[in-house]
């Protein structure tokens, strides 16, 4: 199973043919050759080295949010766990 994560983009290298996006502060480069049309500023998901779908704007925040609350609950998880072995 795959699960990517919503990027932004912040570069564009159309040269080259690649481009750098934002996952919450860590940057990934990826191909462009599935997304030709993508421009900084843009929201793509990623997988193996490449663009492989634009989002729109709000399809892309609302993935983010959820990401959010996924790890807040992973998180409050593993507090769990760690506070059970503990005991």
């Amino acid at each position: 199973m795959c699960i990517a994560a919503p990027a932004h983009v912040v570069e564009i290298n159309r040269e080259e043919n690649w481009l750098y996006a934002d996952f919450g502060g860590a940057r990934q480069q990826a191909k462009l050759d599935l997304l030709p049309e993508v421009e900084v500023g843009d929201y793509v998901l990623i997988h193996a080295g490449y663009a492989i779908e634009k989002l729109t704007e709000e399809a892309a925040k609302e993935s983010l949010e959820a990401w959010e609350e996924l790890l807040e609950i992973l998180e409050e998880e593993d507090k769990q766990l760690e506070l059970e072995r503990n005991q």
